[in-house]
């Protein structure tokens, strides 16, 4: 869509520091998970009128009453959730619900499931810097990326304590179905475990239909801390504001031990996530609709490059390709499209051991970059 094909290398090196201003000029980046795009102008008015209405003092501890409202009503509504104010606390990122439940989950030596693996390297950092155990369910790169039930229970003892997903998955961009949900359900309450569900990409999918774990029983909504945010689908990393849903015990304690950390999320960014959940989606719809020809178009390039194999992503704005056949490490071959090709992609092997022999590409960005990015690979890949 041309409304999203403006942007170039230039404007993305002055806006976007993490993902694009530390690399030299002639470099293209596929690595960092933001979207290239500036967020809607309706979150951008939002802002202003936060601002406008000298929304400087400290706000309330869990979030500013209108917000919660407003989170609390789509909860409801769409991911059937039956939260109330009460059971959301909004936080800057969702990594911080990484790290809370870590910290709230595990002492030194208890076990952290990671369901399924390959997973967001903050999983793994999270429970080691917590002390405790990664144990990694991989994901079944063999019969389309399904969740390996057996294997899930298999990794279960007496020292685990949480249970960790992403759905959308990142970095395959799997969503998973009721059915398999209902079966990690069933395996987190048999085993008496805590789930963090991360939910984060919830807004990005292609195909196939999201469904909250926490919304399939009370039980589960009891035992599990669901984390949505507004990063990634708006454009607003910068900000840092998400929000952690949960019911009874684990979320009280939870939030007695936010209370202790942060005194409340950023106003502005509050009032910025209250804009996008009541006037972005139109925008987000045809952001949807170009990301989608962008993946279309990088599975197309990829699909005719010997060796290279990669599943079609249901969700997310990332591809990850399988590229064992060319004799490389994961690392390798990122250190080798970053030298050959000026290229940015993120390591598969920082995913867990289940990521090695791939790597990740975030294709949410306008065509003549992908194009150019693609150029590139393609070339450096057929000299090998």
């Amino acid at each position: 869509m041309a409304e999203f094909d403006t942007i170039d290398r230039d404007f993305l090196r002055m806006r976007a520091a993490l993902k694009w201003g530390r690399w030299g000029k002639d470099v293209i980046s596929l690595s960092v998970a933001d979207i290239d795009f500036p967020p809607p102008k309706e979150i951008k008015d939002g802002i202003i009128k936060a601002v406008q209405e000298d929304r400087a003092p400290y706000g309330d501890y869990g979030g500013d009453p209108d917000v919660l409202e407003t989170v609390c009503e789509k909860l409801n509504k769409v991911n059937r959730i039956p939260a109330t104010p009460e059971d959301v606390h909004m936080i800057p990122g969702t990594m911080f619900s990484i790290f809370l439940s870590c910290y709230y989950a595990l002492k030194p030596g208890e076990e952290a499931v990671i369901c399924p693996a390959p997973a967001y390297p903050p999983f793994m950092e999270n429970i080691e810097n917590a002390q405790g155990v990664p144990v990694y369910n991989p994901l079944d790169f063999q019969n389309d990326l399904k969740l390996d039930l057996d294997d899930l229970k298999s990794r279960i003892t007496p020292k685990t304590r949480l249970l960790m997903i992403s759905n959308p998955h990142n970095p395959t961009g799997r969503v998973f179905t009721r059915e398999e949900l209902e079966g990690v359900g069933q395996i987190a309450a048999e085993n008496n475990l805590l789930i963090l569900s991360d939910e984060l990409y919830e807004d990005m999918i292609f195909e196939g239909k999201h469904v909250s774990l926490a919304s399939l029983s009370p039980d589960l909504f009891e035992r599990t801390i669901s984390a949505f945010g507004f990063s990634k689908a708006f454009g607003i990393p910068g900000f840092r504001i998400a929000y952690i849903v949960g019911h009874g015990k684990h979320m009280q304690a939870l939030k007695n031990k936010l209370h202790g950390m942060i005194v409340h999320a950023d106003t502005l960014a509050q009032a910025a996530a209250k804009a996008a959940l009541t006037n972005g989606h139109s925008w987000l719809g045809r952001l949807m609709t170009h990301l989608k020809q962008m993946r279309d178009y990088g599975i197309e390039r990829l699909s005719t490059i010997p060796g290279v194999k990669c599943p079609v992503p249901q969700a997310t704005p990332f591809l990850f390709p399988n590229i064992a056949s060319f004799g490389m490490t994961s690392q390798d071959m990122a250190e080798y499209l970053k030298e050959k090709a000026k290229v940015i992609d993120h390591n598969g092997a920082a995913y867990g051991p289940p990521g090695e022999g791939y790597i990740r590409m975030n294709v949410c960005t306008a065509y003549p970059v992908l194009k150019e990015a693609f150029d590139r690979i393609e070339k450096a890949l057929m000299k090998i």
